[in-house]
């Protein structure tokens, strides 16, 4: 067994009352909420806020939201190959720290600008450089250090503690909206965000830095929390790991690219929704009120299929999983169309719920078992650049829908037509670990 580097530590995995894993998985649980102001959801409560009071029009905010997640996502392979060295408690805190410090920058977003002389292209390339870094460690580097930390810690129980995770997250980012509104009318934005700011600068880290570890194989454990190493080999993975494929073999397989690229669409369909949601909703003769709640009947339904589909993820293959994601996605689309009625309005409801269950499944456990662990920071790192890239675009084609024909239809039939391409292409994609044997491995 490795010896961790963090043995000093006041926190000891290895004298835990019980198997710490379940302490990881808590912890990662809070650090991945903690992104939630570097989330889509989090920045949408403060998005018709700042149209106001910076004066730009929604396609000026979009594009300056666009640019920022495109430039953070083209960093995040070199995250994930630091998570691979220096672990999950050093990634997370750093994380952590430059998550607080943008958000106190974008507080003062307005005074930076109007320090430098103001204007439309001044206060976009200041919002522009605030997104970069939210982006970067809130919804790239901070999500990548807490998933990837869980993935490590569980084996043959991996499906069960993600879904658990996705549950858990799933309602805590269906409040975040109202969270923050809270804070916006208590303290207006730039107040919200110097509290929020504030939490993530000094309460996070410290969380991260006593409990967040490395691997169990550091601390003399195994997997699970099993003991021996004969209730390993019964508790052993339907799907076993045969090859470590390194960052580059991973790139050159189609499975990385349909796996990553399916919830990287729906990381673009979420964000453009999300980011124009009261818009959305006001296009529909809906209120503002109704625009907000919905990410909590939307959670209820994530919830739930998280928990089926957890419950089934360790003995299936994910492809199954994939087809669900992408006719639900197909579904999705169309209930947005729609939505003025009733029917439309729930049928949003179930299918955007049953994407957001499938979604943190799919992308958290295709990687570990289809490439193994040895490189998992930076595979994921890559898997992760492709997801905020695409959710980059979201906003902007939303935006451009509404700007160039008077609705958001267009694009919900733009993304309904990819939807099918990765239905289709799913039907072809194969786990890579399925070309070797064990001799081969």
């Amino acid at each position: 067994m490795k010896k961790s580097h963090n043995l000093n530590s006041l926190v000891s995995p290895s004298k835990w009352p019980f198997y710490y894993g379940w302490m990881i998985l808590l912890v990662g649980a809070i650090g991945v909420l903690a992104t939630s102001p570097g989330q889509t959801i989090g920045v949408s409560a403060f998005t018709d806020h700042l149209l106001e009071a910076l004066k730009l029009s929604r396609d000026q905010l979009s594009l300056s939201y666009m640019g920022g997640t495109m430039l953070s996502a083209m960093m995040l392979t070199k995250a994930g190959v630091f998570f691979d060295r220096f672990g999950a408690m050093s990634t997370a805190v750093l994380a952590s720290i430059g998550l607080g410090i943008a958000l106190l920058y974008l507080s003062q977003a307005d005074h930076i600008s109007g320090f430098f002389g103001g204007g439309a292209y001044l206060t976009m390339a200041c919002l522009f450089l605030g997104f970069i870094f939210i982006r970067f460690f809130g919804q790239g580097v901070l999500t990548l250090a807490s998933r990837t930390m869980v993935v490590k810690w569980f084996d043959a129980r991996r499906g069960l503690a993600i879904g658990i995770l996705s549950m858990v997250t799933a309602f805590g980012f269906s409040i975040a909206p109202k969270v923050f509104d809270h804070l916006i009318s208590t303290y207006d934005w730039f107040g919200a965000w110097m509290r929020i700011g504030g939490f993530c600068l000094f309460v996070f880290p410290t969380l991260a830095f006593f409990f967040y570890k490395k691997g169990p194989e550091y601390y003399d454990l195994l997997p699970d929390g099993l003991t021996k190493d004969k209730d390993v080999e019964q508790k052993k993975s339907k799907f076993p790991i045969y090859k470590d494929y390194n960052l580059s073999e991973a790139r050159r397989t189609f499975s990385l690219w349909i796996f990553a690229g399916l919830p990287a669409l729906y990381g673009m369909v979420i964000t453009g929704v999300t980011f124009h949601v009261v818009s959305i909703f006001g296009e529909s003769n809906l209120s503002k009120d109704m625009a907000i709640d919905v990410f909590q009947p939307i959670a209820f339904v994530a919830v739930s299929c998280t928990l089926v589909a957890s419950l089934v993820s360790d003995y299936i293959r994910l492809k199954y999983l994939a087809y669900i994601f992408s006719l639900a996605g197909i579904m999705a689309m169309y209930s947005l169309t729609a939505l003025g009625d009733n029917i439309h309005y729930w049928m949003m409801i179930v299918s955007f719920g049953i994407c957001s269950g499938v979604h943190p499944l799919i992308i958290t456990l295709f990687l570990p078992r289809f490439f193994g662990k040895k490189y998992l920071g930076a595979i994921t790192g890559q898997a992760m650049t492709i997801v905020v890239f695409a959710s980059s675009l979201g906003p902007i084609i939303f935006s451009q829908s509404l700007s160039l024909t008077g609705d958001y239809d267009f694009a919900g039939y733009i993304c309904a037509a990819l939807f099918f391409f990765f239905l289709v292409a799913a039907i072809f994609t194969i786990n890579p670990q399925l070309q070797y044997t064990p001799e081969e491995g």
